[in-house]
Formats: C-alpha cells, sequence, structure tokens
C-alpha cells in the first residue's frame, strides 16, 4: 500500500494536481471572500464619496444663493432649532446633518457630522474611537479620507470620514461671529470637523460564499473524473513499461557492445581504483583483466606525462564535471601508446559520485604521424638555413665584382647600366636570402635575443642613412618625431632595427614620387608607441588579414615582385610580437595610405 502512494505522488501525475487542487481550494475559500470584500469596500467608498459631494454641493448652494438672500431680504433667522422655532431657517450645517438623514431614508446607511469644537446643542455627543481617530486624521491630512471595516450590531460596515473644510468667507464670520461659538478665530481652509458616512458590505460577502461554493463543487466533479482515468491509464502503463523494460535491457546491452568494439572503455571507484575494464584495454594495455581490477590506473601511467597533467584530472572530475585530453600511457612490454580520453563521474539519485567511467580512444598512429610531419619541417628549415648559408657566397661574390667594375671610368653608359641591373638584381636575391634564412631560424626558435639599452633617435638616425639615395630619387619629404637624446628603449638592437627596416621599406616602396612619410613616437602607460605612415597606394581592406602570413603579397607588392619576397613582414611580427612582447596593427585606405602602429 505504501509503495503505490509513493508512485501515486511521485510519478503520476494525479498526485501532483491532487495536491495543487487542495491548495487551490484552500486559497478559494479565503481568497475569494477577501476580493469579493475588497470589491465591495471600494463600491461603499465609491457611493460615500458621491452622496457626500451632493451633500456638500447642496449645502454650497444653500449658503451662497438661499441663506445670503434671506438675511439680506427677511427677518428669518438662520440656527440649529429651526424645526421647533417658528421665523427660523437651518444652519448650513444643520442641512448637512437633515440631508444626510433624507438620502439615506430607509436605507442602511448613515450619515453623521461631529467635529473638535461643537456647539452648545451638541456638547454631550460622545464620540467614539473611530470618530476620534477619524478627527485626528484630518487634522494630519487635510485632503485624505480615512476609512476602516468595523462590526457594528453584528453586522459588518464600512466607514468612511470626509475632511469638512470651511470653504468660503461668509462661513468663517458666521462661525467666528456668532455669540455661541466655541472658537473664534477660524479662517479660510480650516478644518471644521468630518463628515462621516456608515455602508454595510454584509450582503456582498455572502455572494462570495455562494460563488466559492459553486467552484468547489466543479472542481471536485472534474477532480473525480481524473481519478478514474488515472486508474484506467495506469494499469495500461504498466503494462508497456514491462515491455520497454526488456526491450531497454536488450537496447543496453547492445549499446555496450557497441562502445566495447569501438572504444577502451574502464570504470573506476571514487578512490582511482579500476573495477572493469573490457577486452580493448587488456588488449592495448598487455595486462590481464585480472591485472588490472583492484590497482589504480596509475598501472598504465607513463613516467614523461607531468603530474600537473593529472593533478588536473582529479580537480575537475572531482568537481563532478567531465574531463578531456590526451595522455601518454605505457603498456604491459614497456611499449608507449596514446589515447584521447574523457573521464566521466557517475552520479547517484542524491548527486553524489559513486564511479568514474573512462572511455578512451587509441591515437598511437595518429602521434606517430604528427612526429613524422615536426621532424619533415625541421628537416625542411635545416635545409632553407643551409640553402641561404650557401647561397650568399656567390651573391657577395657577384655583388662585390659588379660594385668594382661601376668604379671603372672606361665602361660605356650602356655597360655600367648592365652592370647596376646586376648589382640590384643582386642585392635583391641577398635579401631574399637573408630574410629566408632569417624566418627559417625564427621558426626553428634558433634566432638570438639579445636585449640592451638603446637610445632612440640614434636607432632611427642609423636606418634613414640607409634609404637616403632611395628616399632622395623619389623625393619623398620625411616627417621625423622629435626625441631627446636621452630617450633610451630596453630591446634587441638588430632585431628592432630590422623590424623598422621592413616597415620603412615598404612605405618608400609604395609611395609617389613627392610623397610625405611621417614617423612619430609617445611614451603612454609604460609603453613604446610607434607610427610609419605614408600617403602613398594603400592596402585593400581584404589583404590586410593576411598581411603578417609568410610569402603572402598584396596585390601591389606583386607588381612589384622584383624587390619583394613576402616575408618581411611576417618577420617584423614576429620581431615586435613573439621577441619583445609587443603588439602591431594596420590601418589603410586605397589611395590614401597606411599606417603601421608598433607597441613595445
Amino acid at each position: 500500500m505504501s509503495n503505490f502512494f509513493e508512485r501515486f505522488f511521485k510519478e503520476s501525475m494525479i498526485g501532483a494536481v491532487l495536491i495543487s487542487s487542495t491548495l487551490m481550494l484552500l486559497g478559494i475559500l479565503y481568497l475569494v471572500p477577501y476580493l469579493e470584500k475588497q470589491r465591495a469596500k471600494k463600491e461603499a467608498f465609491v457611493q460615500s464619496e458621491r452622496l457626500i459631494s451632493y451633500i456638500k454641493m447642496f449645502r454650497s448652494y444653500y449658503a451662497k444663493n438661499v441663506l445670503k438672500k434671506v438675511n439680506e431680504q427677511t427677518d428669518l433667522i438662520a440656527n440649529f432649532d429651526h424645526k421647533i422655532k417658528e421665523g427660523t431657517i437651518p444652519l448650513p450645517a444643520t442641512l448637512v446633518h437633515d440631508l444626510g438623514e433624507l438620502f439615506t431614508n430607509k436605507t442602511d446607511i448613515a450619515v453623521q457630522m461631529y467635529s473638535n469644537y461643537p456647539f452648545p446643542n451638541r456638547e454631550d455627543r460622545v464620540l467614539d474611537k473611530f470618530q476620534k481617530d477619524a478627527l485626528a486624521f484630518a487634522i494630519k491630512n487635510p485632503q485624505k479620507v480615512y476609512s476602516k471595516e468595523e462590526i457594528k450590531d453584528s453586522a459588518t460596515i464600512y466607514r468612511s470620514a470626509f475632511p469638512d473644510f470651511l470653504s468660503a468667507p461668509s462661513c468663517v464670520g458666521c462661525h467666528n461671529a456668532r455669540p455661541d461659538t466655541p472658537k473664534n478665530d477660524w479662517k479660510l481652509g480650516d478644518i471644521r470637523g468630518v463628515i462621516e458616512v456608515d455602508i454595510p458590505l454584509e450582503i456582498s460577502i455572502g455572494s462570495a460564499k455562494d460563488l466559492t461554493y459553486s467552484i468547489i463543487v466543479f472542481i471536485l466533479v472534474n477532480f473525480s473524473f481524473l481519478v478514474v482515468y488515472y486508474f484506467i491509464q495506469i494499469k495500461i502503463k504498466n503494462k508497456k513499461l514491462e515491455e520497454n523494460f526488456t526491450n531497454s535491457d536488450k537496447i543496453l546491452s547492445e549499446y555496450k557492445r557497441a562502445v566495447d568494439l569501438g572504444a577502451i572503455v574502464s570504470k573506476a571507484d571514487k578512490k582511482g581504483i579500476v573495477t572493469y575494464v573490457n577486452d580493448a584495454f587488456t588488449d592495448i594495455s598487455g595486462y590481464t583483466s585480472k591485472e588490472l581490477i583492484g590497482r589504480p590506473h596509475s598501472a598504465v601511467r607513463h613516467p614523461d606525462t607531468p603530474k600537473e597533467v593529472f593533478r588536473e584530472l582529479w580537480k575537475k572530475i572531482l568537481k563532478k564535471e567531465v574531463w578531456q585530453g590526451d595522455l601518454k600511457n605505457r603498456a604491459k612490454d614497456g611499449s608507449d601508446y596514446y589515447v584521447f580520453a574523457t573521464i566521466v563521474p557517475i552520479l547517484d539519485e542524491k548527486n553524489e559520485i559513486v564511479e568514474f567511467l573512462a572511455i578512451r580512444y587509441d591515437t598511437t598512429s595518429l602521434h606517430a604521424a604528427i612526429e613524422k610531419a615536426k621532424n619533415a619541417e625541421k628537416a625542411k628549415g635545416r635545409f632553407l638555413a643551409n640553402m641561404s648559408h650557401e647561397l650568399r657566397t656567390p651573391l657577395n661574390a657577384i655583388i662585390g665584382f659588379s660594385q668594382i667594375l661601376q668604379r671603372r671610368n672606361s665602361l660605356e653608359d650602356k655597360d655600367r647600366s648592365y652592370i647596376q641591373k646586376i648589382n640590384i638584381s643582386g642585392q635583391n636575391l641577398l635579401t631574399l636570402v637573408n630574410s629566408i634564412l632569417d624566418f627559417s631560424k625564427m621558426d626553428e626558435g634558433e634566432m638570438d635575443f639579445n636585449p640592451s639599452e638603446l637610445n632612440i633617435k640614434n636607432l632611427f638616425s642609423e636606418i634613414l642613412i640607409m634609404f637616403e639615395t632611395l628616399i632622395s630619387e623619389k623625393s619623398i619629404v620625411m616627417e621625423m618625431f622629435e626625441c631627446s637624446e636621452t630617450q633610451n628603449i630596453y630591446a634587441d638592437r638588430q632585431l628592432l632595427k630590422q623590424a623598422f627596416i621592413n616597415i620603412l621599406s615598404n612605405a618608400i616602396k609604395f609611395s609617389n614620387s613627392d610623397g610625405v612619410i611621417k614617423i612619430t613616437y609617445k611614451e603612454e602607460d609604460k609603453k613604446h608607441i610607434f607610427s610609419i605612415c605614408d600617403n602613398g597606394q594603400g592596402i585593400k581592406p581584404d589583404e590586410i588579414d593576411t598581411l603578417f602570413t609568410p610569402f603572402k603579397q598584396g596585390e601591389n607588392a606583386q607588381k612589384n615582385a622584383a624587390t619583394g619576397t613576402g616575408l618581411g613582414l611576417a618577420i617584423t611580427h614576429k620581431i615586435i610580437t613573439e621577441f619583445h612582447k609587443g603588439s602591431i596593427s594596420v590601418e589603410s585606405e586605397i589611395d590614401k595610405g597606411t599606417c603601421f602602429y608598433i607597441s613595445l
């Protein structure tokens, strides 16, 4: 029986519906009467407000249009005892009292007037607690109405007390001038007292109860149908669950077989002790299942694997997170093998770890292929470096002899032109060879880095001397920053010089004749910031992304292929970002120029 109720509430929709319906019924029993009472209060207040406005409107009209003419044209006297005296008409306040009785005649509604300063005819009136509170509230809050629900004569009523002002000069004069006045320093706007309206609420609350009972009956009828439907469905569901359970067992067995065929699987307890291994695990490790179960996974751990890897692994899985990564293992015969592992914490119904499931895939052949590729890359680098060294010797000879021949006076102009072209071509080829050698060294991590303190002004002076002839031939205007003799920077002189030469060389190369190149420098937030800007051909936006990629040249650079290698800016990027831990960026616009920004 207890199992039935547990399933009834935990596993079925009907339990949740029963609980929610019970809570809803309890809520309705209290909420509907409350809401209905609030609505009745609001209606009572609106009705009271309307009644008071009528009474005040009549009083105002009476004081301004009737009482004034009576006083001017007759001998009639305005007083509170008009009902028992001849030649007497009611005071405005007495009129309010009479109108209240008139308007509420034959109803359960009551209207009262009272004040802290009553005339002698009302001095013996005893005010109840509500009336005293209402007068005190009106004094402190002259623009607000004091309302409250109370029980009076076994009936629920809603009492609203409206502040009553002296709203006309004639009212102030009358109250101050009467011989029986209890106060003679009234002013316009003072609160004379309050006018109270009492309206019963009992009828509205009764209708709310009727509504509540109707809703309860409706819910109970629907709930009964739901219970019957549930008992019919639960039998059908149980039969299907039995069938599905049998099928699920078979499907899970097939899933396990499929995983075992394609992956290396093991399980371990919370301390990392192996509790299960599949055949793939024993095949690759060389151990039997008996040799592995009951031992920690460290039985196959390779000593080359850093301990930090396993510290991070345990830290993550103990936080109930999945860990993935490559691991190098050692088999029983001492051979190495690699796996890509996924370790999953298995949690119980309380969300606590009960064991760990590890699924691995053999990546030994992939690692062998990667190692082979790395060796090939190193061989390529060594070949490029050796070739660059071998090519330098004949190139230097060609350049040297061409320069000697150029100095001979007996050469004809045509021959001198040929020799000059040989010299220029040799220089370009030597630059290409040097760039390949430098890039190869950087790629292999063999480039020397020797930082020291150097003077910025001297550095750029040396660079500009190298380009004097080219700048003069193209009539380029150089705008150079001003720098003090003591402005120093900590960097590798040769590498930084080469980086600036590469950028400046491009700026001169792609500048038009009579162009302008501007070099700026500033120190900001402990950073040295340089910019080299030209107003030349510019670079297309889609070419900027590959500007620092080796052997990539833009469209303008390809037109000057004889003087470009596609390596200069790649080398510059490595010098700035990798060696000096700085940054380099480019901004350019076609036919307007290019700016390189360097931060060290």
